[in-house]
């Protein structure tokens, strides 16, 4: 069955065995623990029970977490090794957890000593930059022989400055003769910004001498704690550069030394959030001085067996019971191989409730189809499963990622069905490189010859889906007892619509179609509007529920997408393919041939392969879904062992 069945379980024991039994759980893993906060502020239940739990616990330990975790961030910048996309978690024993878990204090040195480092290291930084700044501003200044720390004199001003690069440096040279000669006016050097001048005047010319350079936009420039001169101050400078360059050296040489404790910092953060976890999930239970109670969800094959295994080992009360009538509880998906891989689709768009069939099964045949049709090159199948294929093998990845990229195998199978079908080898690659001398043909037909067939077999894909839809939706009116309005709002829906589909046919089909048209129509004024109590309001209730056809007709030709991407793979491989072929076929043209059918294949197989899994996902939640569906199932979530970075060998408590 798709959807697990769940047993609920309630269990009062010791609050002395409590430590132990939530550990027990934990390793145990299959019980989605239930919070109890509601009992807990419950006016019967308050004065008896307070809710459990040790936040200032939490807040440490995720205090520790967070402080691993920079320290883990950091060294893997230092970490030299070898990193691997897709690697599995490190297989570790639970005597090495033991072993960092009892040495913590020589790790929490490590971390603290990183922190130093760090701070360390931004000072140096920012020490630098300081430094390497200061230089550029007094590089202009190099050839002035003067202190930078000189302003007077006892009857002169000595004023250094710039003037920017439009105004006429020479115009205002030959002013300071004539208008100010008691002046010296000379320039250090110029860029294409400005012009840096030094200026000496005397004490009782300084209006005239001030006057004309703000004339010419001259603004002042001032080394404040300065001595001696700019070349003085830039070979200070750039030996205190060679300092600090060869402090952070010294300092990142020891920070990979440390990085080989990157691993024990990994077992470690894994180590804390395993106890996070465990003082985390208190805080859903309830107690009493003595006693604690927790409640929650598990599989229907697990119940008996946690609950023995339990009461073998501590004195304790344990209940187990069904669900009630209308009861939600946590959703688990459990398909077969072949449907699980699809059941991402559904996760991402809401878990079906307790009360309806998981839609998994139902929607994996038509995304397989889509998808491949979508795409629709034999070759791009073939290099997806290949793709796919040995990263599944090779790195074993687990979880969501093992059946996205299961869900690619199978779609890259499908594409290379449909790309046989349609002939469709790297687009048209063979007869681009033949010249038109040869070509694979389709097995079926060529959609970018004959499209009008393609989208003709999308609508009727997409009316198969949507009466599959439907069917779903009669099968839960008939489970809940609803005989009558799976007939009437079904079952007359098909007759009506086939009828149209027969009637758009013509010839001796036309003709069965009009019968069953105009029948599903009189059936549908008729009985859709049976929940109104006026006789009137019941006609002009089914009269208007005919105006649905249209939305159905709308639905259908939703999947006129299938055409858009089916040739959009097949146009954008032969303009790669054309493009291609351009230079020839001497060497640097099969050169420029391979690198362009490589780069264009892999943009071509993303692109497209990305545009079938959003489009036929939208097809399964906008046209299918809306057809049955409700959702809204709490995802099963058990309290278990979970790790970042390592697995542990043995399931045995921590």
């Amino acid at each position: 069955m798709a959807i697990v069945k769940m047993d609920n379980i309630s269990l009062i024991g010791l609050e002395a065995d409590k430590e132990e039994i939530i550990k027990e759980l934990m390793k145990l893993g299959v019980l989605d623990i239930t919070s109890l906060e509601g009992m807990a502020e419950d006016e019967e239940w308050s004065e008896h029970l307070s809710r459990d739990g040790c936040e200032e616990e939490v807040f440490r330990l995720d205090s520790q977490i967070q402080k691993i975790k920079s320290a883990i961030e950091y060294l893997s910048q230092y970490d030299t090794r070898k990193k691997v996309l897709f690697a599995p978690k490190k297989a570790v024993d639970i005597s090495k957890y033991r072993e960092i878990s009892e040495s913590q204090e020589n790790l929490w040195n490590l971390v603290d000593k990183i922190e130093r480092y760090d701070q360390l290291i931004a000072q140096l930084k920012s020490e630098l930059n300081k430094c390497k700044n200061t230089v550029a501003t007094l590089m202009p200044w190099k050839d002035l022989d003067i202190p930078l720390d000189l302003t007077s004199t006892k009857t002169t001003a000595v004023v250094l400055g710039t003037i920017p690069s439009t105004e006429d440096i020479h115009e205002l040279e030959k002013s300071f003769e004539e208008q100010v000669p008691e002046s010296y006016f000379h320039v250090i050097g110029t860029d294409s910004i400005q012009a840096y001048v030094l200026v000496i005047y005397h004490n009782s010319v300084e209006e005239d001498a001030l006057r004309l350079l703000k004339n010419h936009g001259f603004s002042a420039m001032q080394f404040k704690d300065m001595k001696g001169t700019a070349k003085e101050n830039i070979d200070l400078m750039q030996r205190r550069i060679e300092d600090i360059e060869k402090e952070t050296e010294a300092i990142q040489k020891e920070i990979v030394a440390m990085a080989g404790s990157l691993d024990d910092l990994e077992i470690l953060y894994d180590y804390l959030t395993i106890e996070r976890d465990r003082k985390k999930i208190l805080s859903r239970l309830v107690k009493t001085g003595r006693i604690f109670m927790l409640e929650g969800w598990l599989p229907e094959a697990d119940g008996p067996k946690v609950a023995e295994h339990i009461a073998r080992k501590w004195d304790c009360v344990i209940e187990l019971r069904k669900p009630e009538e209308g009861e939600q509880f946590p959703i688990l998906l459990r398909n077969n191989s072949l449907v699980q891989p699809f059941e991402p689709i559904t996760e991402m768009y809401s878990l079906p409730n307790s009360n309806e069939p998981d839609p998994t099964p139902f929607l994996s045949p038509f995304f397989f189809v889509f998808f491949g049709l979508m795409v629709g090159d034999a070759a791009y199948g073939i290099l997806m499963m290949i793709a796919t294929g040995l990263v599944l093998l090779k790195f074993k990845p687990e979880g969501f990622l093992n059946k996205i990229l299961k869900m690619l195998f199978l779609g890259g199978f499908s594409t290379f069905i449909w790309g046989a079908l349609f002939g469709g080898w790297f687009g048209d690659l063979v007869t681009a490189i033949s010249n038109g001398k040869y070509s694979i043909p389709p097995l079926w037909f060529n959609p970018l010859e004959d499209p009008m067939k393609l989208l003709i077999w999308s609508f009727i894909f997409g009316a198969i889906h949507l009466y599959t839809g439907m069917a779903i939706q009669a099968y839960k009116l008939i489970r809940e007892g609803k005989v009558w309005d799976a007939i009437f709002d079904i079952g007359f829906w098909y007759v009506f619509l086939t009828g149209l589909a027969l009637l758009l046919a013509g010839g001796v089909a036309g003709t069965i179609g009009k019968y069953m048209a105009t029948a599903g129509a009189v059936l549908l004024v008729l009985t859709q509007g049976r929940s109104q109590k006026n006789i009137i309001k019941k006609l002009f209730s089914g009269i208007l529920s005919l105006y649905n056809a249209v939305s159905f007709m709308s639905d259908v030709l939703s999947y006129s997408r299938l055409l858009a991407l089916g040739l959009a793979t097949g146009v954008i491989a032969s303009v790669i393919n054309a493009i291609a072929v351009l230079f020839g076929f001497n060497i640097v043209g099969i050169l420029i041939l391979i690198i362009t059918v490589t780069i264009g294949t892999v943009f071509n197989v993303a692109i497209n392969a990305l545009g079938a899994y959003v489009h036929g996902s939208r097809l399964q939640y906008v046209e299918f879904f809306s057809k049955f569906y409700e959702g809204g199932g709490k995802p099963y979530q058990p309290f278990k062992i979970e790790t970042k970075y390592t697995k542990l060998n043995d399931r045995r408590t921590v």
